[in-house]
């Protein structure tokens, strides 16, 4: 009797695994007739969406763990279903301007336009990665790209207490996990390998994963369910929310809508990001013996006696390569002693591999050291670096208290700011020439003759008299030499 009960123990166990078992093709084949169908789905050629929410600026915040700068968001944006077409107007607001700020995008194929107010201009490539990568989140692209490539089914998994199925198919070397609910059989999650090449302020973490989960599970008018809540992390980072309040499948779309303006019909030459140059040919002398090159992130340099101080490894490794090209042409017999890092914007940071492939210290504000590794971790196997190839153990010099590099011709002074902006942020001062190097906290624009922000001016002010700093000039990551004193005057006439 025992035996009979086991047997049937193990036929309804049999049945039941039959029962939910899944082909890979099949759950999609569900994912695609719970959304509507694959016919209904056939039929939408447009798809027009109006959209709120919010932007997080993870690369430049002031923590790197958030709290993050936010923007936020209200967009109209018209995007193909079968083809590559996006036309998107988008109003923002954000602390840095006390106006809204509008953009018009419009993609078509390979052809690219940006508009702002009567500007209009082609699309950058790192424009065009961005907005490429916004295309790839849409749900139905997700889903019914899983019709052209192989399918494979993963192990099942619990998310929010509920069962999903997980599939994955492999495309352009990336691959594209989605988890569908296995009761209502929608789309809840999609895990996708990012490599963006042309995205400034990505690129320097290599290969990484995006998450984008899907919620408030709609069921429109078209009959088509669709999520009105798109939720994207990069990184496992809160990246962006939207909310669509309103949406329209075949919409009725103006026959020029995708019509590129002849003076952006010109699609521009991709550059990758690593390819960016540094045009040496700009250096200027700050002070005897430094240097500093001019460019969007700049770069700087000190020489000692016995070494190359560099100050600033921003953008990529490629970027960090010209500039240790250049100075060991320029300083044949001088070894590069150090690089500091001098603050934690993804930007910033982006070229440290390359020193740390040479073993070259990276004197940094101790609190950078978690973010630093991350970078030093991060995947560059669609693209290896120097690092990648050897992953060398690096070296840091952590600053918390100040520190000196003595020097018979050019001592250096490194001081932490610890303000509320330059919490992660160090100065160099070179006692000599009495020149500070202000990393990111003097952003000077000599045209207007304005600085973005006073509060990181009073942070140098603070830095500068805790230390006791005979400044007579002061630049930084984004300013050219100045007097100090044009930093004093400002502070003045602003608290007036």
């Amino acid at each position: 009797m025992r035996n009979t009960r086991y047997i049937a123990v193990i036929i309804l166990t049999m049945v039941f695994a039959k029962s939910v078992a899944q082909e890979p093709k099949e759950i999609i084949n569900q994912t695609i007739e719970a959304m509507g169908g694959l016919d209904k789905w056939k039929s939408i050629e447009y798809i027009n969406m109006k959209m709120a929410g919010h932007k997080y600026w993870l690369e430049q915040s002031e923590n790197p763990n958030g709290p993050y700068i936010t923007s936020y968001e209200v967009v109209d944006e018209t995007r193909g279903v079968w083809k590559d077409q996006l036309s998107r107007k988008e109003a923002s607001r954000m602390f840095q301007s006390k106006d809204e700020m509008k953009m018009e995008m419009m993609i078509n194929g390979d052809k690219g336009m940006l508009k702002f107010g009567e500007r209009v201009m082609a699309m950058p490539s790192g424009y065009r990665q961005v907005h490429d990568e916004w295309m790839r989140y849409a749900p139905e692209k997700l889903v019914l790209d899983a019709l052209k490539y192989p399918v494979k089914k993963e192990q099942d998994k619990v998310l929010e207490g509920t069962e999903h199925w997980v599939v994955s198919y492999v495309k352009n070397d990336l691959k594209h996990t989605l988890y569908i609910n296995r009761n209502t059989h929608l789309l809840y999650q999609a895990d996708i390998e990012t490599f963006t090449p042309y995205d400034l302020f990505n690129y320097p973490w290599g290969k990484f994963m995006t998450t984008i989960k899907y919620s408030l599970q709609w069921l429109y008018p078209a009959k088509v369910r669709y999520p009105a809540q798109w939720d994207v992390y990069k990184l496992g980072k809160p990246f962006r929310s939207v909310t669509i309040y309103d949406i329209d499948f075949n919409p009725d779309v103006a026959p020029d809508l995708f019509t590129v303006p002849e003076e952006a019909a010109a699609v521009p030459e991709p550059t990758l990001v690593k390819d960016m140059p540094l045009v040496t040919e700009n250096k200027q002398t700050v002070g005897e013996d430094v240097y500093t090159i001019p460019g969007s992130w700049y770069v700087a340099h000190a020489v000692q006696e016995d070494g190359i101080l560099v100050i600033e490894s921003p953008i990529t490794s490629g970027y960090s390569e010209r500039h240790i090209a250049f100075l060991e042409k320029k300083y044949p017999n001088k070894p590069i002693k150090a690089v500091f890092v001098t603050s934690d914007a993804w930007p910033h940071i982006g070229g440290a591999r390359a020193y740390a492939a040479r073993n070259i210290p990276i004197y940094t504000h101790r609190l950078n050291e978690p973010l630093i590794k991350q970078l030093l971790a991060a995947d560059y196997s669609m693209m290896p670096d120097a690092y990648e190839k050897s992953r060398p153990k690096p070296k840091f010099n952590l600053i918390n208290e100040p520190i000196e590099i003595k020097d018979k011709t050019n001592p250096v002074k490194v001081v932490p700011v610890n303000g509320e902006g330059g919490e992660r942020m160090i100065m160099l001062y070179f006692p000599k020439t009495k020149v500070l190097y202000a990393s990111d906290l003097v952003q000077y624009t000599g045209r207007n003759k304005e600085f973005f922000s006073p509060q990181y001016l009073t942070e140098v002010k603070s830095a500068v008299d805790k230390y006791k700093l005979d400044v007579e000039t002061v630049f930084a990551f984004h300013t050219s030499p100045i007097p100090y004193k044009e930093v004093l005057d400002f502070l003045k006439g602003f608290e007036k």
